[in-house]
C-alpha cells in the first residue's frame, strides 16, 4: 500500500538540554488537541505519515542525534532524550498537555518524559521497547567509527531488504518513499553509533502506571523484536490493542490499515475537543 506523501515541511526549534543548546527538527500539521509523535531507534520523524484527523495538532520530532536534529557532545542517556522532548514542547507547543505517542524506543522516551519532565494528557505506545529486551536486535561494537561504517553499509539495498523482512515488512510492496524513509532514518542515526548498548528502562511499567493518565498500547502479533508470545505476559494488566498480522513497523507495513487503527485508538483515549470530530 502506498505511503502517503509528506505534507508537512521541516521546522527547527532551539532547546536547552542540561548545559547544552540543541537544534531539533520537527514537522507540524493540523489544528486542535496537541499530539507529539516520537520515532524509534534508527529512525526519524518521517516514519510518521501525516495523519489527517480533524481536531488534532500533530508534532513529529527528530530526537537528538537522529534525523535532522543536533546531538549532545557526550553520549546521551534516556533522561537526556526526555528532557529534550520536554524542552521542545515547551518551546513550540501550546500551554495544554499533549498526548505523547512513541514507537519502539520512542515509547520509552514518551513514558520517561511523562513521568519526569512533561505533563501528558495521555500516552499511546506503538510496538513499545523497554518493557522487555528486544529479540535478535543488532548490537553495536565498542568502536564508534566501526559502528558508523556498519550503519552505512547495512543501509544499502540488499541489507535493507533483509532488515525490512526481519521487521515484518515486505520490501517488494514498499513504495519508493517508504524505502527512502527507512534508509534515510537509519543512516542518520548518529547517536546509535555511540550509544554502546541498547537503552534499558527497568522501571518503565511502573512509571507508565504512575503517570496517572490514560494509556493505550498498540502491539503487532508478528513483531519479531518483541514476540507476542513473550510480550503478552509483560503487558498483562495494561490497556492493549493487538494488531493482527502486524510486525514492528506497522505504520509502513500497511499505512492505511494502521492509520484506521491509530485513529480509533486516538479518539478513544484522547477525544477531540467538543465541536470537532475525526474526519
Amino acid at each position: 500500500m502506498r505511503q502517503p506523501r509528506d505534507r508537512a515541511g521541516t521546522s527547527l526549534a532551539s532547546v536547552n538540554v542540561g548545559k547544552e543548546r540543541l537544534t531539533l527538527a520537527y514537522s507540524a500539521w493540523g489544528a486542535g488537541r496537541p499530539v507529539l509523535l516520537l520515532h524509534g531507534m534508527g529512525s526519524w520523524r518521517r516514519i510518521w505519515a501525516p495523519f489527517d484527523v480533524k481536531g488534532y495538532r500533530f508534532y513529529a520530532l527528530d530526537l537528538p542525534g537522529f534525523g535532522e536534529s543536533g546531538m549532545m557532545r557526550r553520549r546521551q542517556d534516556l533522561a537526556d532524550y526526555s528532557a529534550a522532548v520536554a524542552g521542545f514542547y515547551e518551546a513550540v507547543g501550546p500551554s495544554r498537555p499533549p498526548l505523547l505517542v512513541g514507537h519502539s524506543f520512542g515509547a520509552m522516551v514518551a513514558v520517561h518524559a511523562a513521568r519526569a519532565h512533561l505533563p501528558a494528557a495521555a500516552l499511546l505506545l506503538v510496538a513499545p521497547a523497554g518493557l522487555m529486551n528486544p529479540r535478535g536486535a543488532l548490537q553495536p561494537t565498542p568502536f564508534v567509527a566501526v559502528n558508523r561504517l556498519l550503519i552505512w553499509v547495512t543501509g544499502m539495498e540488499w541489507f535493507g531488504r533483509q532488515m525490512a523482512r526481519a521487521l515484518g515488512l515486505d520490501p517488494n510492496t514498499l513504495d519508493h518513499e517508504a524505502r527512502r524513509a527507512l534508509q534515510t532514518g537509519w543512516r542518520r542515526a548518529r547517536e546509535m553509533a555511540r550509544m554502546g548498548r541498547f537503552y534499558e528502562y527497568p522501571g518503565m511499567r511502573d512509571d507508565l502506571l504512575h503517570t496517572g493518565v490514560p494509556h493505550r498500547i498498540l502491539a503487532g502479533t508478528r513483531d519479531t523484536l518483541f514476540p507476542a508470545s513473550s510480550l503478552a505476559g509483560v503487558l498483562a494488566g495494561l490497556d492493549v490493542d493487538w494488531l493482527e498480522g502486524f510486525g514492528h513497523i506497522p505504520m509502513l507495513q500497511d499505512p492505511g490499515l494502521f492509520e484506521r487503527a491509530f485513529r480509533r485508538t486516538l479518539t478513544a483515549v484522547y477525544p477531540p475537543d467538543p465541536g470537532d470530530a475525526p474526519a
